[in-house]
């Protein structure tokens, strides 16, 4: 008698094969690495090398403005597939790939929802605290902590050549410190006190470059989240309780929640009071705020770090900055002891190097996928016509986006912030600004997708930034 198990073993092999080559040929218009029509094992490599963003551009740059780059997931260096997916009534929904944005073993955040009215709902009740229209604090919070962080360098980093005195400064590590100070300020009223310590009380910087590869794993294969959930796995997390690490910063933020509630709650105008009068759970503020921490510190701190970098070595653009800096003192257009948002969004040059900063080094890299609705939907790759069916996720490359010569020119490799100064009385000139802009405008995203925490972040960078040259523009001429 023929054995059942030799056929089960066939139908199983059978159906797994039909699967994979049916997934195949879905999406078999698109260019890409043959082996990504088969495996997310390319993908997952991808992103363990650390170079996601060169590899994306590689691959757009070979296989078209829109390639596959797993059995359903394609990216794209199209600005205006990239508009066409985050607009407002788009159809398009956050793919799975969100899923690996939860930073809290407990509570969600608006980052890893997958649940559009949850997500409009909770983007609704929040809007409001990042807006600053609530945090009426959150200028004098930043201008609080830029002086603190100058007074750092000052003593612990700036050389005395006179008296034989030279140091170094990793410019990495304070930046993290100003920026994870900030968020912890503005979002609840104190902050962690890294600058204050001139190092990671935490050990939060250490955990957190363990627990980075595994956000790349849960991107790829977003069905790694579910173990989570095995209680054995689960109590590994970071948790609050910690004495270390993520967790322990989890467990201040957790303190400075729990001041918010109960008989004698603390009562601060700032981004927590505001989510709390929008009716934020304790639960959720604690998923939000790690969201905060997290993400925001590191893009913001980031792009300080990657502007500075790129100012500090090219004397060209250094003195032209600073000249700016200097004229502005002189017609008292700059205000003491730091300067105002306002101001320094009058200053053409800064915002021409903060710009071109934010294009060159785009701080968020992450794939950011979203879903293809239901019924499928045409996708223009390069002027030819491709169909991308429900269920396909599409990945943005905001390296390569940055990077369209089309749009930026054929320096687009260069940081050259006078691209961002051409003259509005050209028509045509003024046009390709606009188009630069409205492109440069992605790199926060857009629409509905749009990133809450734009403002703070632009007002971390016009503050910082400005003030760092009027120091140096001090030093420099005490030097003289």
């Amino acid at each position: 008698m023929l054995s059942i198990a030799p056929i089960i073993i066939i139908a199983l092999v059978s159906v797994y094969i039909f699967r994979n080559v049916k997934t195949y040929l879905e999406l078999r218009d698109f260019g890409g690495p043959w082996s990504a029509g088969w495996t997310r094992l390319w993908l997952l490599r991808c992103h363990l090398s650390g170079s996601i963003h060169t590899k994306f551009t590689e691959i757009n740059n070979k296989h078209g403005s829109t390639a596959r780059v797993a059995p359903k997931m394609l990216v794209t260096s199209d600005h205006e597939l990239v508009r066409r997916m985050n607009a407002i009534r788009s159809p398009f929904t956050r793919g799975p790939w969100y899923t690996c944005l939860k930073l809290h073993p407990e509570s969600e955040n608006i980052a890893c929802y997958t649940d559009e009215d949850k997500h409009n709902d909770m983007r609704s009740r929040m809007s409001h605290g990042y807006s600053g229209k609530e945090n009426v604090h959150l200028e004098q919070d930043i201008d609080d902590l830029i002086i603190q962080m100058l007074d750092l360098i000052e003593k612990e980093y700036v050389a005395k050549p006179e008296n034989g005195l030279f140091r170094r400064m990793d410019l990495a590590k304070v930046t993290s410190y100003f920026t994870l100070d900030i968020i912890s300020k503005v979002a609840f009223g104190e902050p962690f006190g890294f600058l204050a310590a001139n190092d990671d009380p935490f050990g939060y910087a250490a955990n957190l470059k363990q627990i980075l590869p595994a956000i790349g794993w849960f991107g790829v294969y977003h069905e790694l989240t579910n173990i989570l959930r095995i209680p054995f796995i689960k109590s590994s997390l970071p948790s609050s309780m910690d004495k270390r690490g993520l967790g322990r910063v989890m467990g201040f933020a957790r303190e400075r929640i729990l001041e918010r509630f109960g008989d004698e709650a603390i009562v601060r105008q700032d981004m927590l009071n505001s989510f709390i009068k929008n009716g934020l759970t304790q639960l959720e503020l604690e998923g939000e705020t790690m969201l905060q921490i997290s993400a925001g510190s590191d893009s913001t701190a980031s792009a300080l770090r990657i502007i500075t970098h790129f100012i500090s070595t090219s004397p060209p653009i250094l003195e032209r900055l600073l000249t700016e800096v200097d004229e502005a003192i002189v017609a008292g257009r700059i205000s003491r002891p730091v300067i105002k948002n306002s101001e320094a969004l009058q200053l053409p040059y800064l915002q021409a190097c903060i710009k071109e900063g934010l294009r060159v080094y785009p701080p968020i890299t992450g794939m950011l996928a979203k879903m293809v609705p239901k019924g499928g939907a045409k996708i223009d790759v390069d002027g030819v016509e491709k169909y991308a069916p429900s269920g396909t996720q599409i990945a943005w490359n905001s390296w390569g986006l940055m990077r369209n010569t089309e749009i930026f020119g054929p320096d687009a490799d260069i940081f050259r912030p006078e691209r961002w100064l051409a003259s509005d009385n050209i028509v045509e000139m003024r046009e390709h600004r606009l188009k630069m802009e409205e492109t440069l405008s992605l790199v926060f995203g857009y629409g509905r997708f749009g990133c809450l925490g734009k403002m703070v972040a632009n007002m971390e960078l016009n503050k910082a930034l400005i003030e760092v040259c009027v120091n140096a523009f001090a030093v420099e001429n005490a030097a003289d």
